[in-house]
């Protein structure tokens, strides 16, 4: 499906295959995707599908009445036709969104979402407007940045309230809202029964609960639970095609169980109180925070899936601590706008930098307003002078490199895995040696502790950071001081955002820096040798694998997929995984769990109990993994082995 294809509102697929008579629905489940195989075209804002003997018509970019979708069948709008056209335009979780919202001022102040080649781990915040993937299986529900539902404490008003606002806004508590509790409690018992039954076997019937839920929780202002609502929808629609992954369903249905949960969803009982994070973003929201001198870090690419594109740029302000910060100009675009941004004026302060000269001098800024995960958005107010940057070897940014390498990856891992995180938390300063061997547009250095590390493109189509890293390769001995993104399921392999590298021939104008996505390197004049990269720790998997292959085929299948007897909880504990073996239990117990009728008759519970005991399992595997990526790559550069924080 093309990104130009219109969108329609879950609420009103949700009527519409609640309107279908159960003949329709039967067909649309044993073809959920029918629709794509018929001939689309467009005049304009007006869709026409043909189905060979019926034509849909659409009208408008996103359909939200029943008057905008039409269809030439006697049976319309309950017809066949209808229905899988209109089941192909649902949104996904990723692009459910009404549309961003500016700061201050209506400009694009845009950072990015992710760059090239999307992590599913979330940990880049979502753009303006747009709520967060799900979250991470095992992790709490949440998004990039606050919203100010109605009843909820806005960022400004957590901000007058707290010493540290950008740190501090994503977890403060918010306030109780009793349609916020409503819609949680409407999503919890979707995810539950979506859950009990299995994808597999949920049909359209489980897919309109799912999207009522999610269009509930929009009407609530509640944009992270609509998101993992529409996600999880998707999954009866893609089940039987390659575009579903049941990785992917799992954690998009442990965020929604999650996520609602903390809402307060779900059973009774004591949970922690809803924070901004968990409520996501729906309208970006701006505080003051004063004047700010930054030093530009570095610039990157930025190209989304879902058809946005451009530059953002990492800056930190070092008054009272070192804080990292981004200006970006992320819009609707191809991979082409970046290039064009990158050398363009920005949007802030009324500045004539480009986002290329500021990743590499500094800045002056007053009346600066921020986000609560640190972008910055210059409004009307806010005034900005060009100042000197400084080298990343001298003071006062040299400090930035002073960490050592392994508290540092570690914390990078920890935001990583986390559902959002403020910009900056997910990035190392490393000093590196180039070792001269690349593979695969890779190419193998020596931190300073002597740990050998691979730089690696961030996906396959981030081909100019690709090129210069081969570039980087042909010069063994070379010294660099890097900033970087750890992979955190990828020990040792970091995707260095720019690199000081004043052993190379470079322009004056870019001062020793490279930012590898979007400068060229001037070719070595010499073939880069091939050779091996340095082996990767073994995958440390102690029984966990066998735990999560259970917990995604009772996701897939629904609760009759549990497993009986005792042989993989005693496993488990052979493995010294007593947790592991305890949390199991409870998910096999909930899952063969039967109740007597007053007649005697055997029946099957409501699914409140194994979907908690499934929540609860699902978080252990995901603080168990996150803790080993955490061992592995202390292994790697050289730390000690320290938990996950």
């Amino acid at each position: 499906m093309t990104a130009e294809r219109p969108r329609i509102d879950p609420g009103l697929l949700a009527e519409l295959l609640e309107a279908a008579p159960g003949r329709v629905r039967r067909k649309l489940d044993a073809a959920p995707r029918a629709a794509e195989e018929w001939d689309w075209s467009s005049d304009g804002p007006v869709w026409t599908v043909g189905t060979g003997n019926e034509t849909v018509t659409l009208t408008g970019p996103r359909i939200t009445e029943a008057s905008q979708a039409a269809c030439t069948c006697l049976l319309a709008p309950r017809c066949l036709h209808l229905l899988s056209v209109a089941g192909l335009l649902a949104p996904t979780g990723d692009d459910d969104a009404d549309g961003p919202e500016p700061g201050p001022e209506p400009e694009r102040s845009e950072p990015p979402g992710e760059p090239a080649g999307d992590r599913a781990a979330g940990a880049v915040p979502p753009r303006d407007g747009e709520p967060g993937p799900p979250a991470p299986a095992g992790r709490p529900g949440g998004a990039g940045g606050p919203a100010a539902p109605a009843g909820r404490s806005g960022v400004a008003e957590t901000a007058r309230a707290s010493g540290d606002p950008v740190a501090d806004a994503l977890t403060a508590p918010v306030g109780e809202d009793g349609d916020a509790r409503a819609a949680a409690a409407l999503a919890w018992a979707a995810g539950a029964r979506t859950l009990a039954a299995g994808v597999r076997a949920a049909g359209s019937s489980q897919r309109s609960e799912l999207l009522r839920a999610a269009a509930t929780a929009r009407a609530a202002r509640l944009p992270r639970l609509a998101a993992a609502c529409t996600a999880v929808a998707a999954g009866p629609r893609d089940h039987a095609t390659p575009a579903f992954a049941l990785a992917e369903y799992t954690a998009a249905l442990t965020g929604l169980l999650d996520t609602s949960w903390r809402l307060g969803g779900g059973p009774e009982g004591p949970r922690p109180a809803p924070t901004l994070a968990d409520v996501g973003i729906g309208r970006r929201s701006y505080t003051e925070v004063g004047s700010l001198r930054l030093y530009g870090l570095g610039c990157e690419r930025v190209v989304t899936a879902s058809g946005y594109a451009g530059v953002v740029t990492h800056a930190v302000s070092l008054a009272g601590g070192a804080r990292l910060w981004r200006i970006g100009d992320v819009a609707p675009g191809g991979p082409d706008r970046a290039a064009a941004v990158y050398g363009a004026g920005i949007a802030f302060g009324r500045s004539a930098l480009s986002h290329r000269d500021l990743g590499r001098s500094g800045m002056v800024a007053q009346r600066v307003a921020a986000s609560a995960d640190g972008r910055l958005s210059g409004g009307s107010a806010t005034t900005a002078a060009v100042s000197a940057g400084c080298a990343w070897d001298e003071e006062p940014l040299a400090g930035l490199w002073g960490r050592p390498l392994a508290d540092q990856v570690a914390a990078a891992v920890a935001a990583q895995a986390a559902p959002v995180h403020r910009t900056g938390d997910d990035l190392v300063f490393a000093d590196l040696t180039v070792t001269g061997e690349a593979e695969g547009g890779t190419a193998v250095v020596e931190a300073a502790t002597g740990a050998p590390l691979v730089l690696a493109p961030d996906g396959a189509q981030d081909l100019l950071r690709a090129r210069n890293l081969l570039r980087l390769a042909a010069e063994p001995g070379l010294a660099l001081r890097a900033v970087a993104r750890p992979v955190p399921e990828r020990p040792g392999f970091l995707v260095p955002v720019a690199v000081h590298a004043p052993g190379l021939p470079l322009p004056a104008a870019w001062k020793g820096r490279v930012n590898l996505s979007l400068d060229t390197l001037p070719s070595a004049g010499s073939a880069v040798p091939s050779r091996p990269r340095p082996t990767e720790p073994p995958g440390a998997d102690p029984g966990l694998g066998a735990l999560t292959r259970v917990l995604a085929r009772i996701a897939e299948a629904g609760r009759e997929a549990a497993p009986d007897g005792s042989a993989l909880p005693a496993r488990l504990r052979g493995h010294h995984l007593p947790t592991a073996a305890d949390v199991l239990g409870e998910v096999v117990g909930a899952a063969r769990e039967r109740r007597r009728t007053a007649t005697g008759e055997s029946v099957v519970p409501p699914p409140d109990r194994l979907a908690r005991a499934w929540l609860a399992a699902t978080t252990y595997l995901g603080a168990a993994h996150r803790h080993l990526r955490v061992l592995a790559w202390a292994e790697r550069v050289g730390g000690p082995h320290r938990p996950a924080a």
